[in-house]
């Protein structure tokens, strides 16, 4: 995604190798939705439960995009 250019790290676009930090907004523009989040805290280890993945991330805007207009950019 992030090679694509759809994902913005503190509205500059983002590479793949880019680390995250805490406090961290990031912005995922896809064709089909949009979504904008804040990085409240990173994880201490590669297993996270559902619940505790919740608290880790803050949605500032999420839309989701009507797939007919996408048609007619096309």
């Amino acid at each position: 995604m992030c090679d694509e250019g759809v994902v913005k790290v503190n509205g500059k676009q983002a590479k793949a190798s880019k680390e995250i930090s805490e406090n961290d907004v990031i912005e995922i523009d896809t064709i089909t939705r949009y979504l904008k989040f804040k990085v409240v805290k990173i994880p201490t280890s590669k297993n996270v439960s559902k619940k505790e993945a919740k608290e880790l991330v803050e949605i500032l805007e999420e839309k989701k995009k009507d797939f007919k207009n996408v048609i007619d950019l096309l």
